[in-house]
């Protein structure tokens, strides 16, 4: 075999690795979903547990709640961007006069 074509194997196995590692790695993203109660349920299927979900309006969902979430890098925690349909109020119960 000539040094030409190890080369071009060398080329092709590395292709492949970084192929395979971008098409599993996830990446940050938006992703949609439905609180139940105790979990937020991803196309009505993949439940995300509270314990990997962050941020202000945690504590505000109510079952049946439709969320936008960001999903992290390496998709092991979620901040929620917006409950769909409800408004986000700041400063609650403080005077506005």
């Amino acid at each position: 075999m000539s040094n030409n074509n190890a080369a071009n194997e060398l080329f092709t196995v590395i292709k492949t690795i970084v192929d395979n590692y971008i098409k599993n790695r996830q990446i940050a993203t938006f992703v949609n979903g439905t609180y139940n109660g105790s979990a937020v349920l991803i196309n009505e299927r993949l439940p995300i547990p509270m314990s990997m979900i962050m941020g202000n309006m945690k504590n505000k969902l109510v079952s049946g709640d439709k969320v936008v979430l960001l999903r992290n890098d390496g998709g092991q925690e979620y901040y929620i961007m917006e409950i769909t349909g409800k408004p986000y109020v700041t400063n609650e119960g403080a005077d506005h006069g």
